[in-house]
C-alpha cells in the first residue's frame, strides 16, 4: 500500500467511518428507547388505567372550589358557545338556513320501532336490538340518589360497544369546562366508549374521562374539547390514535383491524350546532356504518350509509389497542 493511500485512509476514510458509527449508535439507541417506551405503554394494565383515572379525579376535587350545585343539568341554547349537539330544542333549527340536506330515509314505521326500542331499553333492560344492531345503555336503569353516579353497570362493561349518553342522569349535570356533561362533553363521552370497549378498564366512565380531559388541558374554554384528547391522550390508556382519510374503504379497513373510529362532524345529520359534535363508529355491514352517538339514543339505533354521512365529516380518528 502506498504512502498516499495510507494518508487517505487515515485522514479521510477513517473519520467518515467513525462519524457514521457514532450516528448509527445514536439512532439505534433512540429507537431502542422509543420501543421500550412503547412497550411500557402497551403493557398498561386495566388496573393502572383505573388507578390513573381515580388519581386524576381526586386531584381535580382537591383543587375545585366548593360551590352550591344541583344535579339538574341546565339547558343551553343552540347558539351558546358550549353547546355541541342536538340536545334540547336544536332539532327545530332550520336545515335550509344552513344549506344542508339531512337524511330522511326512515319511514314512520321505522321511527316507531326505534322509539319503542328506546323505551324498552330505558324501562325494562339495558340492551335493545333493532334490525340487528344491539344497543347497550344503562340510562335510567340505575337508581338515582341525588348525587353523581360515575359507576358503569355490569351490562355496560360486558358489552362489546356500550353506548354512553351525555344526558344520562347519572352524570348529566357534572361540570365540564363552563358547561356540563349534557351540554358540552360529546368528546369525553365518545372517548369513554372507545376506552371501555378496547381496554376493559372499569373506571373510564364519561365524567371520569371529562375530568381527565380538563386536568390535561384538552378542554378549550369557549370552544369545547380539543382533538388532542384522542391524539395525545390515547397513550395514557394503552391505545394508539391517528387521523385517517374521509374514505369509505379506509374506514372499513380500520374497523376490520379491530379499531374504532371517532368522528368530528359539523352541522348535518348528527348536530344542528355550529360548535360541532363527536360520534363513534364501531362496525359496518351492507346496510351502513354502526354509530354510537353520545348525544342521541335514536341515532344510535340505525345504520348510516357512507353516502349519507360523508358530507358531515370534518376529521376521522382511528383508535386501537397497542
Amino acid at each position: 500500500m502506498s504512502k498516499k493511500v495510507k494518508y487517505i485512509c487515515i485522514f479521510l476514510i477513517f473519520p467518515i467511518v467513525m462519524v457514521g458509527a457514532l450516528f448509527l449508535s445514536l439512532y439505534f439507541g433512540e429507537k431502542k428507547e422509543s420501543q421500550e417506551e412503547a412497550t411500557t405503554e402497551a403493557g398498561r394494565s386495566d388496573e393502572e388505567i383505573n388507578q390513573m383515572l381515580l388519581e386524576e379525579y381526586q386531584k381535580s376535587q382537591s383543587t375545585r372550589e366548593v360551590v352550591e350545585f344541583s344535579t339538574e343539568a341546565p339547558m343551553l341554547a343552540p347558539n351558546d358557545a358550549e353547546y355541541d349537539d342536538m340536545i334540547g330544542d336544536a332539532e327545530e333549527d332550520s336545515a335550509e338556513a344552513m344549506a344542508v340536506e339531512l337524511d330522511s330515509d326512515l319511514s314512520e314505521e321505522d321511527e316507531a320501532i326505534i322509539a319503542a326500542a328506546e323505551e324498552d331499553a330505558k324501562k325494562k333492560r339495558a340492551a335493545a336490538n333493532y334490525n340487528g344492531i344491539e344497543v347497550v345503555s344503562s340510562m335510567n336503569k340505575v337508581a338515582l340518589t341525588g348525587d353523581y353516579d360515575f359507576n358503569l353497570t355490569a351490562e355496560e362493561l360486558a358489552a362489546a360497544h356500550p353506548l354512553f349518553l351525555q344526558y344520562d342522569p347519572r352524570w348529566a349535570a357534572y361540570p365540564y369546562g363552563t358547561g356540563t356533561m349534557k351540554s358540552s362533553a360529546c368528546g369525553p363521552t365518545s372517548f369513554a366508549m372507545v376506552i371501555t370497549a378496547l381496554t376493559g378498564a372499569t373506571n373510564a366512565s364519561p365524567p371520569m374521562i371529562a375530568t381527565y380531559s380538563m386536568q390535561h388541558g384538552h378542554y378549550v374554554p369557549g370552544a369545547g374539547t380539543a382533538h388532542s384528547l384522542f391524539l395525545n391522550g390515547c397513550s395514557d390508556f394503552g391505545l394508539y390514535c391517528h387521523e385517517i382519510a374521509n374514505d369509505q374503504m379506509t374506514m372499513q379497513a380500520a374497523l376490520d383491524r379491530g379499531e374504532m373510529l371517532i368522528l368530528s362532524v359539523h352541522y348535518g345529520n348528527f348536530t344542528h350546532s355550529g360548535a360541532g359534535h363527536f360520534i363513534v363508529i364501531y362496525g359496518y355491514n351492507e346496510n351502513g356504518f354502526m354509530v354510537n352517538d353520545p348525544g342521541s339514543y335514536e341515532r344510535s339505533c340505525k345504520y348510516w350509509p357512507y353516502s349519507v354521512i360523508a358530507g358531515d365529516i370534518n376529521k376521522i380518528y382511528t383508535l386501537g389497542k397497542q
